[in-house]
């Protein structure tokens, strides 16, 4: 491959497919991590991912490059940074690409940032390189640990609308100039931007709207020994024509049948992401998460148990459901679905708010412990523990344990285990945020 030559692409990936794309899958160990990033925050579907191909600078380098890999990877993240704070955040994809993820820019102007971060590294490290077209990709998060890689021509991209980012592939690309030309599906040697597929996530039709849901692993720790034992399942669902996130409380509003098809849509997905890890980054436990109502269901039961069931017995881990949407539930009706939970897992937990009071009447209902989600406030380390305290005592007087979930770091979880707390949940991206 000579040094100006356009068709370049990641190694080890797959040849382009019908739809012109690149399919790349990722063999580090934070890959189900950085998926999984590009999903939360939707950097991929509103076109602020992109992945710069070093093929052509590695070929000019040629025997240099073994010597000097890891100071051209340096040079870029430190680029990066200087220019891009956090929320943007960048990581080497490979030996030869760099994926940088640009939030705080349009398409157009993320992509010719990217460039310049192309330009840049290659004019410092083998000279001019400005008659060379940067082999610049669209990421977009394409499964568990596998990306689409969809070629960027400058002369040819454009801003797509914003308000409505998961936009129907047929739809206009309204906000592109008269003369630009439509984004079509074409082979990858001729570097022409491409429209973007759906985002990826399961589709649900819930009262007349479509929603798409994914799951997302949280890293779940014990707080005695402060050490990772597992991941908890969550759930982030958006309605598909807008955009719009479907928060927490407007989950627990949903009628029952269509709860159920969040439910079993996320527990799906959650249990094929951890299968995709090894024994070792498993861990040993898995929290999954349903609405009461689902639980009582019994065809949905069935279904749920049977599916964790397998799970885990195929990936040698123990279960712990937790049983949320409990505000109004008499204590009765909980103890019996809790009964009919217990032969198929370890232990149960009870969501019921984060509402002192209410947690208290958890007593005597078979759970082992109560969850509280955090609510992300921002709160100074004395501030936090108050906050989280009360929460213990509570649980602790009614069910035992306490689990916060979706913390937003490590730091955070720290604090929980001064305040009494037994096990957290850190947001998957809490992790993945402090190496970038």
């Amino acid at each position: 491959m000579s040094a100006t030559d356009t068709n370049t692409h990641p190694p080890d990936a797959d040849l382009p497919g019908p739809e012109g794309a690149i399919t790349l899958k990722l063999t580090q160990d934070d890959a189900v991590e950085i998926i999984e990033r590009l999903r939360e925050s939707h950097a991929d579907s509103l076109g602020r991912a992109f992945l710069i191909n070093l093929d052509t600078i590695i070929e000019t380098m040629g025997a240099k490059w073994e010597v000097k890999r890891d100071l051209v990877f340096s040079h870029l993240k430190t680029s990066f940074e200087r220019k891009f704070p956090e929320p943007n955040w960048c990581i080497a994809i490979n030996d030869n690409a760099f994926l940088a993820v640009i939030m705080t820019l349009g398409e157009y102007k993320g992509a010719l940032s990217a460039a310049e971060l192309w330009f840049g590294v290659g004019q410092f490290f083998v000279g001019d390189v400005s008659k060379m077209r940067p082999p610049l990709f669209e990421a977009l998060a394409k499964d568990v640990d596998v990306m689409t890689l969809i070629p960027i021509d400058l002369a040819k991209y454009f801003d797509r609308a914003q308000a409505r980012p998961f936009r129907n592939p047929s739809d206009p690309l309204p906000g592109a100039p008269d003369s630009a030309p439509e984004r079509q599906n074409l082979a990858v040697g001729t570097m022409t931007a491409v429209r973007r597929p759906a985002a990826s996530g399961a589709m649900v039709i819930v009262g007349g709207r479509n929603l798409r849901v994914t799951c997302a692993l949280e890293p779940l720790f014990e707080m005695k020994k402060m050490a990772m034992i597992g991941h908890r399942l969550e759930a982030t669902v958006v309605e598909a024509s807008g955009n719009v996130s479907i928060d927490a409380k407007a989950m627990a509003a949903m009628d029952w049948s269509d709860r159920e098809q969040v439910d079993l849509a996320s527990i799906e997905q959650g249990l094929k992401l951890l299968a995709l890890k090894s024994p070792e980054q498993r861990k040993m436990l898995v929290v999954v998460p349903a609405a009461f109502s689902t639980f009582a269901a019994a065809r949905t039961r069935i279904k749920i148990t049977n599916e964790v069931s397998r799970a885990s017995r195929e990936m040698g881990i123990k279960v712990l459901f937790e049983v949320r949407n409990l505000s109004g539930v008499p204590p009765h009706r909980i103890l019996e679905v809790i009964s009919l939970l217990k032969p198929y897992c370890m232990t149960l937990m009870g969501n019921i708010g984060a509402d002192q009071k209410a947690i208290a009447r958890l007593r005597g209902c078979g759970l082992s412990g109560a969850c509280v989600d955090y609510d992300s406030g921002r709160r100074d380390d004395a501030t936090l523990t108050d906050y989280l305290s009360g929460f213990s005592t509570a649980a602790k007087a009614s069910t035992g344990a306490c689990m916060v979930k979706g913390f937003d770091n490590l730091h955070q979880v720290a604090v929980a285990r001064l305040a009494g707390i037994t096990h957290a949940s850190v947001k998957a991206t809490g992790l993945t945020a402090l190496r970038h």
